[in-house]
């Protein structure tokens, strides 16, 4: 699965500071579990599709 607009604006936000600040951490930590919760959203959805 790609990246949402969101996420790639919190991803790059965080891979440009110089610093590995906590709000740098923080963005990075969070574009990661939104990913892994779309990805999981869609796997159920696709789960639920093919037992119909």
């Amino acid at each position: 699965m790609g990246l949402n607009f969101s996420q790639k604006k919190l991803l790059s936000k965080s891979l440009h500071s110089k610093k590995q600040d906590p709000r740098s951490r923080r963005l990075r930590k969070y574009a990661f579990l939104t990913g892994l919760l779309s990805t999981l959203i869609s796997l159920v959805q696709l789960i639920v599709t093919a037992l119909q």
